[in-house]
């Protein structure tokens, strides 16, 4: 079986740049054999979100363009990353989910790129996977 996310024909003819990266995981056990590597990880994307980042910043915009060109109002409900960033600004932390959650989440925060995940078992939506 494979997964093939679908991404809607209008927003790849006006997003030409825009990148899925999306893989499947399928009965996998969530092993941490270095706890201290992912809570440096996470203290490391903590003390980013507190400074200025150009870079990040910048996907943060585009996004937000996207996300009004979407009809969505980006401040109402902006992408992944930014409410992040600002959850981690008011809270002083990021919130622990799980390991696998929790370093894509700081990922998420290092770099200003929304990522996400999906349990497929609830997924409700095309099942053509």
């Amino acid at each position: 079986m494979s997964f093939t996310p679908l991404i809607d024909p209008e927003i790849k003819a006006r997003y030409r740049d825009f990148h899925l990266i999306s893989m499947v995981v399928r009965n996998a056990e969530i092993d941490v054999p270095d706890a201290q590597a992912l809570n440096d990880t996470i203290a490391a994307a903590e003390q980013a979100a507190l400074r200025d980042d150009a870079q990040r910043d910048a996907h943060h915009a585009a996004w937000a363009v996207a996300y009004e060109a979407f009809g969505t109002k980006a401040n109402r409900t902006p992408c992944s990353a930014a409410a992040l960033l600002k959850r981690v600004r008011k809270d002083g932390s990021l919130p622990r989910i799980s390991p696998l959650v929790d370093a894509y989440n700081a990922v998420s925060v290092l770099y200003g790129v929304p990522i996400g995940g999906e349990d497929l078992d609830l997924y409700q939506g095309s099942r053509d996977f």
